[in-house]
């Protein structure tokens, strides 16, 4: 309790003591992924528009089946996604992306919500999701099912905020 109080005390004037929900709006709007959520040992940082990050002109454990699916192309990626705000709906982490057309059940789910959360500075809800590579487009609707509710979104290109 004195260590609180002893932060608390030392805050810059108009600081608050805020938590994680406070960073993971944060760092949804700035579309910086979270390991974990975003990114985990089940996809790779090239799925996950980390490319940069990584330089596959050196060695390393990895780096051959980096090249590799490089060089094939990617099968999934992580995008970012809005949700109209009309919609009055929120995607959650493990919320799936689906393709009502392929049918009912595990046959028309196609991706993953990742991270979702409302979209403080930027209005509407926001998230990010693993769908095929070939629905990665800006502009191209998506369907999230949203506690059995159909939910569309659009992927959006870049951060959702950006300063100014």
């Amino acid at each position: 309790m004195r260590l609180w109080a002893a932060l608390i005390e030392h805050l810059p004037p108009g600081g608050l003591p805020i938590g994680l929900g406070a960073r993971d709006t944060l760092r949804l709007e700035s579309k910086l992924p979270l390991y974990g959520n975003d990114l985990d040992e089940e996809h790779t940082p090239l799925e996950a528009g980390l490319g940069w990050a990584v330089k596959l002109d050196h060695e390393f454990i990895g780096a051959p089946a980096l090249r590799d699916q490089k060089q094939r192309g990617l099968a999934r990626q992580l995008v970012g996604f809005k949700i109209a705000e009309d919609a009055r709906a929120i995607a959650r982490h493990g919320y799936a992306v689906v393709d009502r057309a392929l049918g009912t059940g595990e046959a028309a789910v196609i991706g993953t919500v990742t991270s979702g959360g409302p979209g403080i500075c930027v209005g509407g809800a926001i998230g990010l999701a693993y769908v095929p590579s070939s629905l990665a487009q800006t502009g191209t609707q998506l369907t999230i099912d949203c506690r059995g509710k159909d939910v569309p979104a659009t992927v959006v290109a870049g951060k959702f905020y950006k300063r100014t």
